[in-house]
């Protein structure tokens, strides 16, 4: 019987236009705050935000096995004053591309990297949606891997 680890999968969304962002949060602000929200401007805000669903980006990863994930962190890890100081940016920059299950903009248009577009893209993202990647590879590459007590003793 062959038996195999499923590992998890995640969605990151990543928005490829921070300025009609921008202008959607301001205009949101501007018709939250009016008494009775324009019409006008209700279908303005609608218009805008299926404008930057057209321009989100959605990644869909997977969890690596442990000796490339080791191999990452160590390539990213040094040591400066006796203190391991990590490089985020370059361990997103190096696991995302090997993670990648799928590409695909919000719309479902699948979406192919050639060689270095996706970390030409990484490297432009800002600290947040870098944060935000981390955070995802991290979680993906080091996941729960026991029922919590907890969870063992609600369903007793």
């Amino acid at each position: 019987m062959e038996v195999t680890v499923k590992p998890i999968t995640k969605t990151v969304e990543i928005i490829t236009d921070l300025q009609l962002m921008s202008d959607i949060v301001d205009l949101g602000n501007q018709v939250v705050g009016q008494d009775k929200p324009k019409k006008a401007d209700k279908e303005k805000l609608a218009g805008m935000v299926k404008d930057l669903d057209s321009k989100t980006l959605l990644l869909t990863m997977k969890g690596l096995t442990s000796s490339p994930w080791n191999a990452i962190v160590i390539a990213h890890a040094d040591v400066v004053n006796d203190r391991v100081v990590k490089d985020f940016q370059g361990l997103v920059r190096d696991a995302v591309p090997r993670m990648l299950v799928k590409a695909e903009w919000k719309d479902g248009t699948e979406v192919t990297f050639e060689d270095g577009e996706l970390e030409d893209l990484i490297d432009s993202l800002t600290d947040t949606q870098v944060a935000e990647l981390a955070q995802t590879v991290q979680t993906l590459n080091t996941p729960v891997n026991q029922i919590p007590k907890a969870v063992r003793d609600l369903i007793a």
